[in-house]
């Protein structure tokens, strides 16, 4: 009796899909292939590799200066190509920490570097580069837009993205160089990807010679109106600002006095990016542009002013080698060894090499006669130059300084052997900051002169046989 009524459930159960099944059921469905493409047949595109050849490279030499201290939004094994190309050139890398130091750094340094930066530049440090630029110093900012610093609004709390192109231009706008808040793309011919834009436009200049094709990679499009555009984009290279192109702005441009450059992009530094199409020789460029900068010699960068490793010393045979002197010739001579240069005391005045010359201004008309060009001329009373008029001689020294093919030549005058001990305090510091100071000519205080604070009165003395003597006169009182 179980099993029948088993059987009776179960179809009960069934059933029901059955029929539904025999209702619905329509036939096997004649379904039309969906063509798919022929991946077999797809190639990936090959981009075109050089290798960088650091073999046979001119040896420049020098300093550059890479900015480590305005937050900057980078790892420096990303810019090791860069990094290479300038140590394979002779060249030196130091990193700038703290703004205290930097106006020394940039005293001797070839170039200044700045990757994308996070904090703006303050006044006073754009100054002191633009006064380097003046000098011959080479400037590169290198920005991507890839890289935001994170900020948080204090009464929101909300984080906000800044560019790093903001913080580019603090110092750039006084080059007229601005850097657009933007990124360039190409969807109709790019690198694989719409944001890695290809350049083949270049402008005439030592940091486009030898390029065909250069690649960016989330390029921030820049202009300079006085300057030019490095690299010039098709007009298919669009800015996300507006979605159109500007036939003013491209990848990189370089200031009107062609010691500034500024890029979009950062990533094309870094490996394998450094090695696409002509990234590797653009990168060799860029070491050369950094290194071979034409820098002037001027009492500015005062002490860094000598060419050579050694300096010779030459010391007036009028002056008595006293123990007062010895103790100023040794901290000169500390000075200079700071700076890793040897200085060797000649009895005989060179006429080549770097040398320092040593004298009272009685010696100059005769030793030292040849520094006069620098159009300073000594008298019994005075000093007169072009920079600073007449000056009083007596408490008063003279730094002189010179160049030229055979050397360069500083001269430290003063009107007394104690002035001239002070004097050499002076520049032993290692500064000439408590000077007046052009570039040829630097007017230091080192005493109070022979006639102290003179107003240009005279008064006799009176002998003193001829004061009379006279009794004191007496003052009555109240009270008689």
């Amino acid at each position: 009796m179980k099993r029948p009524y088993l059987i009776l459930a179960l179809l009960a159960l069934i059933l029901p899909t059955l029929l539904r099944v025999a209702w619905f059921y329509r036939g096997t469905p004649d379904r039309a292939e969906i063509p798919t493409p022929d991946y077999a047949s797809f190639t990936r595109p090959e981009v075109t590799v050089n290798q960088p050849n650091l073999d046979d490279v001119p040896q420049l030499k020098g300093t550059v200066l890479l900015d480590g201290y305005h937050a900057n939004q980078f790892y420096l094994n990303e810019i090791e190509s860069l990094t290479a190309s300038i140590l394979a050139r002779g060249g030196n890398v130091e990193t700038v920490t703290d703004s205290y130091s930097f106006e020394t750094q940039l005293k001797y340094a070839s170039a200044f570097i700045s990757i994308s930066p996070g904090l703006s530049f303050s006044t006073y440090e754009a100054q002191l580069l633009k006064t380097f630029t003046e000098r011959g110093g080479r400037i590169l900012v290198l920005t991507d837009a890839t890289r935001n610093a994170i900020y948080f609004d204090y009464f929101s709390g909300n984080p906000v993205a800044a560019s790093d192109a903001t913080a580019a231009n603090s110092l750039l706008k006084h080059f007229d160089i601005s850097i657009n808040n933007d990124y360039l793309y190409n969807t109709s011919s790019n690198e694989g990807n719409f944001r890695n834009v290809f350049f083949g436009e270049f402008a005439k200049n030592e940091l486009t010679f030898g390029l065909d094709t250069v690649a960016l990679y989330g390029a921030h499009s820049v202009e300079s109106p006085s300057g030019m555009v490095l690299l010039k984009g098709e007009e298919t290279n669009l800015s996300s600002a507006n979605d159109a192109h500007n036939s003013n702005a491209g990848g990189a441009a370089l200031s009107a006095d062609g010691n500034v450059a500024a890029f979009g992009d950062l990533t094309f530094l870094s490996s394998p990016y450094s090695t696409y199409n002509d990234n590797a020789a653009l990168i060799q460029n860029l070491a050369d542009f950094v290194l071979s900068g034409e820098r002037s010699q001027t009492l500015d960068v005062y002490p860094f002013i000598f060419a050579s490793d050694t300096v010779k010393v030459y010391i007036s045979p009028n002056i008595q080698k006293t123990p007062t002197l010895v103790t100023a010739m040794a901290a000169l001579q500390n000075s200079m060894r700071y700076l890793d240069i040897t200085v060797e005391f000649v009895d005989e005045l060179p006429s080549s090499g770097d040398v320092i010359l040593v004298g009272t201004f009685d010696d100059a008309a005769e030793d030292l006669n040849s520094l006069r060009k620098i159009g300073v001329e000594i008298d019994s009373e005075t000093i007169n130059s072009i920079e600073f008029g007449e000056i009083s001689r007596f408490g008063n020294g003279l730094v002189l300084f010179e160049t030229g093919s055979k050397g360069n030549r500083l001269a430290l005058l003063a009107d007394t052997t104690e002035d001239l001990l002070t004097l050499m305090g002076v520049a032993g510091g290692g500064s000439l900051t408590s000077c007046l100071t052009s570039a040829q000519v630097a007017v230091c205080s080192v005493g109070f002169g022979d006639y102290g604070f003179d107003t240009g009165e005279t008064f006799e003395e009176t002998p003193v046989d001829a004061i009379e003597e006279t009794d004191p006169e007496a003052t009555p009182t109240p009270s008689g």
